[in-house]
């Protein structure tokens, strides 16, 4: 096998760069104003770490979990004081012991109104006042009579938009 041999660097360039090896006035000890400074060997030298300015804010540390309350319960002293500690912990403790939400049910169903059967403006028209009505007595909350509402007014325009199409279908026909 035929052996490649590199062309010599460029005179130019390797006056700039100096011998091998460590000078007399370079210092093996670490520059402590280099925020990575390293020993001979690589390695982070004592005092000066790899992470000189530590973990962001607002990053959780993965070394320390969420306790487990279902595996090991802890008295109500003990997690008293570790929400006084660490209030962060509340929600997913809270997660655990609490039971999941229910699913919400559809106000409309609720209400016994059926949207698929409402075809005219007329229907749609008479709707909204119940939906009114059922948030005064409390039987449905604002915002639910609202999302209501935008489902009725969304059905409304389909009928519209319905009842313009066919009206254009029906002036291309006879044209």
């Amino acid at each position: 096998m035929t052996e490649i041999v590199a062309d010599p660097p460029d005179p130019s360039c390797s006056l700039l760069l100096p011998g091998s090896g460590i000078l007399e006035y370079q210092s093996v000890d670490p520059d402590r104003f280099l925020p990575r400074a390293r020993d001979t060997r690589g390695r982070f030298a004592k005092g000066s770490s790899g992470n000189p300015r530590g973990r962001p804010r607002g990053i959780r540390n993965p070394r320390r979990p969420v306790p487990d309350l279902v595996a090991r319960p802890l008295s109500a002293h003990v997690l008293s004081n570790l929400l006084d500690r660490k209030p962060h912990l509340l929600r997913p403790l809270a997660l655990q012991v609490l039971p999941p939400p229910l699913p919400s049910i559809d106000p409309a169903e609720r209400l016994g109104i059926d949207l698929a059967s409402l075809h005219g403006v007329e229907d749609l028209q008479r709707l909204l006042p119940t939906v009114l009505a059922a948030i005064a007595r409390g039987e449905i909350t604002p915002s639910e009579g609202e999302r209501l509402a935008r489902r009725v007014r969304t059905r409304l325009r389909a009928i519209r938009r319905l009842a313009r199409v066919r009206r254009i279908a029906s002036v291309d026909g006879r044209g």
